[in-house]
């Protein structure tokens, strides 16, 4: 009761109507302020509420400068504020991009800058890399690439670690459970000259709680435990602008200097007394960098025109005793095989959101922006297979690749290929990196070791999908 009573105050504070993307049965709130030509994207971090955000100090005056500029375009992820409650498990970070495609679909923007903060920022950046068409520019404002103090544990040999990055999660869980809604969260994220008085305080509490529960908090704080887009801050090639206050309690300003330094030719802005929000600092230059920086961005994105190069998954797949079979059946009924076997790639593709490049003869090779619907899309092949009595080996490995209207290619597509020639009969095989964006998905894994592939330096860890 009190929290409706919180949602009926705010929704009084903004003329803006709050409306809903909904797709695949997912409900995504959002709300638009502004008219001007060019789309400006706000990814929150943990906690948002689109319409109570207004009774904040500074969000309204914030949004209403730079609509002069852009058309700004906020939402809620799934989870937070008036999107979609959480179920069983906390959003992968695949559903989350997801979810800036169904509002960037819902207005009709085509292309937009992408402004990711705090834990939105790890996942605008991996956007901006795996859907480089929609982002003209990328702006992060006090983000990470991995959730900050798990990088400590990178000293102890592998159960050590994993042992205490566990209970490092489990006690931060504890720690959601235990405050959450007494607006100790939040009061870590605004400006270190911040006088906070009682009403102050009070809207902090509110705050937290408009934005959702202890125990879907507790979901997405386990999850963060498991993100790390250090390996991809390289495949991003838009322009992009790192801003990091010196006093962010919550995400200290090194992990803003790493961002900087992982994306090449980023430009990092510096501040002082902005703390962990962008919109409550009285620095008028916060919104005068990133109004200018995308007036700058503009040429450059132009004239690199990203030459067709992404962040994608690339699946390969290759039928088992294909010579053996091909002989044994004849060529006219092992085309007929084929042409079903081709079809049967060619509908599971397109259902799981992926793009059929081309047949190999005995397989085929697909690209897919979605990790996890790649490997899923992958069981379901090697399944449906079954009933043309086949059997498969896939491989899938993320990387840039180069893409052009009818081929893919790079060194990626190669790696994908050699990591699909270690899988036995009826297996799915995956890279270490790629294994990693598939966290919280509901996939699990078996380790098969390290693997010296043809052609690459070094060895490779490799699993096999359940």
């Amino acid at each position: 009761m009190q929290n409706s009573k919180i949602f009926d105050e705010a929704s009084m504070d903004h003329d803006t109507a709050t409306q809903f993307a909904e797709r695949q049965g997912t409900k995504i709130a959002y709300r638009v302020y502004g008219s001007a030509p060019r789309d400006l994207i706000i990814v929150p971090g943990i906690i948002s509420h689109l319409e109570y955000a207004h009774k904040l100090p500074g969000y309204s005056e914030f949004l209403d400068r730079l609509s002069k500029h852009f058309r700004i375009l906020v939402f809620d992820k799934r989870g937070n504020g008036l999107s979609q409650k959480l179920e069983d498990s906390a959003p992968t970070l695949e559903q989350r991009m997801d979810d800036i495609r169904f509002v960037m679909d819902a207005v009709g923007s085509k292309r937009a800058t992408i402004m990711g903060v705090s834990e939105g920022g790890s996942l605008s950046a991996l956007f901006a890399a795996m859907y480089p068409d929609r982002a003209t520019s990328l702006i992060l404002f006090g983000a990470f690439a991995h959730t900050p103090g798990l990088e400590k544990l990178d000293r102890y040999p592998g159960f050590l670690g994993k042992f205490l990055k566990r209970f490092m999660m489990k006690r931060s869980v504890k720690s959601v459970h235990k405050t959450w809604g007494d607006g100790s969260f939040f009061r870590r994220v605004v400006p270190s000259r911040t006088i906070i008085n009682n009403e102050l305080r009070r809207k902090f509490k509110e705050f937290e709680l408009a934005s959702t529960n202890a125990n879907d908090m507790a979901k997405m704080v386990s999850l963060l435990g498991e993100m790390d887009v250090t390996a991809f801050l390289k495949d991003v090639r838009c322009p992009t602008l790192v801003m990091h206050s010196h006093d962010d309690k919550l995400v200290p300003f090194k992990y803003g200097q790493l961002l900087h330094e992982g994306i090449r030719g980023s430009e990092l802005i510096e501040l002082s007394d902005a703390g962990h929000t962008f919109f409550m600092s009285e620095d008028p230059r916060i919104a005068e960098e990133i109004i200018s920086f995308h007036s700058d961005a503009q040429p450059r994105r132009s004239e690199e025109s990203m030459q067709g190069r992404v962040l994608a998954t690339v699946m390969f797949n290759d039928i088992v005793g294909s010579t053996r079979l091909q002989s044994e059946l004849g060529d006219e009924l092992w085309k007929t095989k084929i042409r079903k076997f081709e079809q049967i790639c060619k509908d599971n593709i397109h259902g799981f959101d992926g793009i059929f490049i081309k047949g190999l003869g005995d397989g085929v090779l697909a690209v897919f922006s979605g990790p996890a619907r790649a490997i899923r899309c992958a069981i379901a092949i090697k399944e449906d297979a079954k009933r043309l009595e086949i059997k498969l080996r896939t491989g899938l490995h993320v990387g840039e690749i180069e893409k052009d209207t009818e081929d893919i290619s790079g060194i990626n597509v190669n790696l994908a290929s050699r990591i699909q020639s270690v899988a036995t009969a009826d297996q799915v095989v995956v890279s270490e990196v790629l294994k990693s964006l598939a966290f919280g998905s509901g996939l699990t894994f078996r380790e098969l070791g390290d693997y010296e592939l043809k052609g690459f330096e070094g060895k490779w860890k490799l699993s096999a999908v359940q």
